[in-house]
């Protein structure tokens, strides 16, 4: 009698709630179905962190009158790409990266008016709060090309120990690829809380997702017309192994007129914006449109104090520029600490070697730092050009000097290679290029 009693109460009490929480899982997925792309990028010549191909991403409408899409920069690439976007039953409509982020996994790109659909779906967003552990949430977009499908899970944690000390979002919803760019949504609210970016190699229920708290800051000021580049930090932090939730710097690069940090110093807050800092993704999030004038309270040797003065945004990644010469592409070494290791601060490094080409056949890898050219110094690529088209003219090789990283580590951390290379096919990539 008394389990019949139970089964009835369990019946009139729980099932209600299982059954609306069924149907809102399944109100907040057919939403997403409207607001959702599949994204399709092409990349001919990749810079280092991308690759050469076409890969397939998701994307969500986040301001419909103005065309705009939000996904990971990994999806339409930190590199010169192609990008076009499909809503569910359209055709592929070409699109532009509008804004592509240096720090954070985050784009937008722009559907001009002319392709754009009527009436547009847009996502809402949850810009105030990161839900807590245990908060349900599905992931959308379209996992291994399986185009717009839905997984659930929860909220696992928050996390700064993935990718650049950026503060992420964990959940065991399953993410893979094809999944990138799109919402992760609360199967509560049906408010988008995160963009879905990256999985965990061999570990299903453990991805990320870049929080939607930050990706609005960003998000926000460019709707208001203002520049939101993270700061260009000169500073390298020590990885906070022990979580104890301090950012301390471990060396300061600081510039004329920039913020006189040292190492050691343990930045607690900046002066003017509630909450404390505890790792460089929320002190980056929170200089966002901000650098004029910043002060940072900060401890120096177990003394409060604060510390005032400017920092510049970071370069804008669609101005970035290479020159590909006989197959290989040059760009400046993206490292912000290789001058710690390499005395004479390289600036300029091999980020992609086409299969094939004479740079390939003379065994130049991806990743070598550039020395010399013919025993002088280069540092600039409007120089390098100009030494590789006079080679070109006369028919000469010139001789390259590279530093190789981690080619006998047992002995050496890095390596000297001298390569000759004779001269072809000299072309400019990136804006302003010709």
């Amino acid at each position: 009698m008394r389990l019949l009693l139970g089964t009835i109460l369990f019946l009139v009490l729980v099932m209600p709630a299982v059954q609306a929480q069924a149907n809102s899982d399944e109100v907040a997925f057919k939403r997403a179905m409207l607001y959702t792309v599949k994204i399709k990028a092409r990349v001919q010549v990749p810079f280092i962190g991308d690759r050469k191909g076409t890969q397939i991403g998701a994307g969500f409408v986040v301001d419909a009158r103005r065309g705009w899409v939000m996904t990971n920069a990994h999806v339409v690439a930190r590199s010169p790409s192609e990008v076009k976007v499909l809503f569910r039953g359209g055709e592929y409509l070409p699109a532009h990266k509008l804004y592509v982020d240096p720090y954070v996994d985050f784009a937008i790109v722009e559907i001009s008016r002319k392709h754009k659909p009527k009436n547009l779906q847009v996502a809402q967003l949850e810009c105030q709060k990161i839900p807590a552990v245990g908060h349900a949430v599905g992931a959308f977009g379209h996992p291994w090309n399986l185009s717009f499908t839905g997984t659930k899970g929860i909220i696992s944690g928050v996390t700064a120990k993935y990718a650049q000390q950026t503060e992420m979002i964990q959940t065991d919803a399953p993410i893979n690829p094809g999944n990138s760019g799109g919402p992760l949504i609360s199967l509560r609210s049906g408010k988008v809380v995160g963009l879905s970016t990256a999985s965990r190699r061999f570990s299903q229920n453990t991805n990320f997702a870049v929080p939607m708290t930050h990706a609005c800051r960003i998000l926000r000021l460019l709707q208001r017309g203002k520049n939101p580049s993270p700061p260009e930090l000169p500073y390298i932090f020590y990885r906070d192994v022990d979580e104890t939730n301090k950012l301390i710097v471990a060396k300061s690069h600081h510039k004329k007129g920039g913020i006189r940090l040292q190492e050691g110093d343990i930045i607690k807050q900046v002066v003017g914006v509630p909450g404390k800092i505890s790792n460089r993704g929320q002190l980056t999030q929170i200089l966002r449109g901000r650098l004029g004038d910043v002060r940072l309270k900060i401890v120096r040797n177990n003394k409060p104090m604060i510390l005032r003065g400017k920092l510049r945004p970071s370069p804008n990644i669609k101005k970035r520029q290479g020159i590909i010469i006989s197959g290989l592409l040059f760009s400046y070494v993206p490292w912000k600490n290789a001058d710690d290791f390499i005395v004479g601060k390289p600036n300029i490094t091999v980020h992609y070697v086409e299969r094939g080409s004479i740079g390939d056949a003379q065994k130049i890898r991806a990743m070598d730092i550039l020395v010399a050219v013919n025993g002088r110094p280069i540092k600039d690529l409007a120089v390098l050009k100009i030494v590789a088209r006079r080679a070109q003219k006369s028919k000469r090789e010139i001789k390259l000097r590279f530093i190789r990283i981690g080619s006998n580590i047992r002995d050496n951390l890095f390596s000297y290679v001298i390569r000759p290379l004779k001269v072809e096919n000299i072309k400019l990539i990136g804006q302003g290029s010709s």
